[in-house]
């Protein structure tokens, strides 16, 4: 099973098992856990390794589960995938339990690409239109690519909108390769 497999299934458990207002904070404490094992290698080696067994490495997160101050179903979450060896995938299950979770609330997030910051008012008027087309909450997060000339590129799920003028320069040059 390779780690987009494994993150849906875990998202999917975490949704239907938690209550939906639990779930930004189930998905905030593992970011926050995520975060703890960039951050310290050792910890890393001993939850994600082979070196340790299944036992061990679940005696070690139950030792280190008061320190955290987690919830319940996020400690019940994160000793799964420790245990059954799918830490690895921790960062795919984080975004496919966001993805889930703002498809059940009827929100999305828009990637913003541009090759200058947006300002607020533009912002508001580009989340103003995405809502009206895709019948969703839109969150806008902005991203600087120096490289397109002018224009941007907005990424909405799996809809990508590609108004660059680097975008448009491609299309035209494979119009005229035909």
């Amino acid at each position: 099973m390779n780690k987009n497999q494994i993150a849906k299934k875990y998202s999917r458990a975490i949704i239907n098992s938690v209550e939906i207002s639990e779930i930004p904070k189930v998905i905030q404490e593992f970011k926050a856990f995520s975060r703890l094992l960039d951050a310290n290698r050792q910890l890393q080696l001993l939850f994600a390794g082979q070196i340790f067994s299944e036992d061990e490495k679940e005696k070690a997160f139950n030792a280190l589960k008061p320190l955290l101050k987690f919830n319940a179903a996020t400690g019940k979450f994160l000793k799964l995938i420790i245990v059954h060896g799918h830490l690895s995938a921790l960062k795919e299950i984080i975004a496919a339990s966001i993805d889930v979770y703002n498809e059940r609330q009827k929100k999305a997030t828009a990637l913003v690409v541009s090759s200058v910051k947006l300002d607020k008012k533009y912002t508001e008027r580009l989340k103003s239109a995405l809502k009206q087309m895709t019948n969703r909450e839109i969150t806008v997060e902005n991203q600087i690519d120096e490289s397109l000339l002018g224009g941007f590129i907005v990424k909405v799920g799996s809809t990508i909108f590609d108004s660059s003028v680097k975008g448009q320069l491609r299309l035209l040059r494979a119009e005229l390769m035909r």
